[in-house]
């Protein structure tokens, strides 16, 4: 049974409650809507952009809180407006949530359970408590805060903080250039309807000014992610299935896999994942025409290239996560919807998408664009 991926929507992405739009006033613009509103309106703007019921809901959240949260994907799939009948699975591979739940989707569908599935996730950093969200960044396995874990890989592949500085400075340039194409991707959320991260006003100068936390002074939190609030999905079908109803699938899922390593090599646990999907795919990394890849940290971005030998040039060519945000379990079915998109706009064949993860974990997934 072949996947293919037939639409998908995802709302804004929006600075958290206790961080700063692009234009530097504060965020939190999303803050009133809890995981389950931001995961239902990108749900329901897949399945409207789809046309049809699906048979299952696959969806990811990180920090499922709230007294809700071990439904969060039954909630999301109400507030989407789906018949009770469509079951809801809740997956939780915290920041690779949301491929994962694409994976998850696709074995569902290569084994004949499901004919079509709604996929993504979400996440509401603004409304998780302090007490619970700030220890969530330092691996317990390693006695490591995530960041010093990633700055001593980048001072081991002599990735300089100027090096990280220009790449953060690029991805907001090329979101702010983007900004009618990824428009594309949105449906709003809360009266809101835009993105509101990515920086015009963004210098050199203050990259270089911004405050270093930990001992190699490499990584700031201008070129890290930025925290977010949003929801991602996209609508997979069997290949048959959409063809049967006269429906034009975007790409087809070619492969996809997870990955381990040490804990304090969490900075390049995507590469792996990604090394296992081209193997399943009897793909090279240089066969990849575009590529979406998390920018956790501008370094992980960085040491992801070196050890996959990409083209920069190729790779978030719209911008990525430290310009548009990461709202953790969402990020991974925004990657493949707009890798999908942008293959479509490009005339090109193949993209991947990866995200590393916590602890030690990467997961990858592979597109082939369905071309006229």
């Amino acid at each position: 049974m072949e996947t293919v991926l037939l639409a998908g929507a995802r709302t804004p992405f929006c600075a958290w409650a206790r961080g700063r739009k692009g234009d530097g006033s504060r965020g939190g613009a999303l803050a009133a809507l809890d995981p389950f509103e931001l995961g239902g309106a990108a749900l329901r703007g897949a399945w409207d952009r789809a046309g049809h019921v699906p048979d299952r809901v696959v969806w990811a959240n990180a920090y499922q809180d709230g007294p809700h949260g071990c439904y969060g994907a039954r909630y999301a799939a109400w507030k989407a407006g789906l018949p009770p009948k469509v079951p809801a699975l809740t997956v939780n591979f915290a920041c690779g949530g949301g491929l994962s739940a694409v994976i998850e989707a696709a074995q569902d569908i290569a084994t004949g359970d499901a004919a079509a599935v709604l996929a993504g996730g979400a996440d509401c950093p603004s409304r998780v408590s302090k007490e619970i969200f700030a220890p969530s960044f330092t691996d317990v396995s390693c006695s490591s805060p995530i960041a010093a874990a990633v700055e001593g890989l980048a001072k081991e592949a002599e990735i300089s903080r100027a090096d990280q500085d220009r790449w953060a400075l690029e991805s907001h340039r090329r979101a702010l250039a983007a900004r009618a194409r990824l428009a594309e991707e949105v449906v709003a959320a809360g009266g809101v309807a835009a993105d509101d991260i990515a920086s015009e006003n963004l210098t050199p100068a203050d990259l270089a000014a911004a405050k270093a936390v930990h001992p190699f002074g490499l990584v700031t939190a201008r070129n890290t992610h930025a925290l977010a609030d949003g929801g991602a999905a996209v609508y997979l079908a069997e290949a048959g299935w959409a063809k049967s109803r006269g429906l034009k699938p975007l790409a087809r899922v070619v492969a996809g896999a997870y990955a381990g390593v040490a804990p304090a090599r969490m900075g390049v646990a995507s590469v792996p994942a990604v090394r296992a999907a081209l193997a399943k795919a009897s793909w090279k990394a240089s066969d990849v025409d575009l590529w979406e890849i998390n920018e956790t940290f501008a370094a992980q971005l960085l040491l992801d290239a070196q050890e996959l030998d990409l083209d920069l040039g190729r790779v978030n060519v719209n911008g990525g996560a430290v310009a548009l945000g990461h709202p953790f379990a969402a990020s991974g079915a925004r990657l493949l919807l707009g890798a999908a998109l942008e293959l479509r706009r490009r005339g090109l064949r193949r993209a991947g998408t990866a995200v590393c993860v916590g602890g030690g974990l990467g997961v990858a997934v592979l597109l082939e664009a369905m071309l006229e």
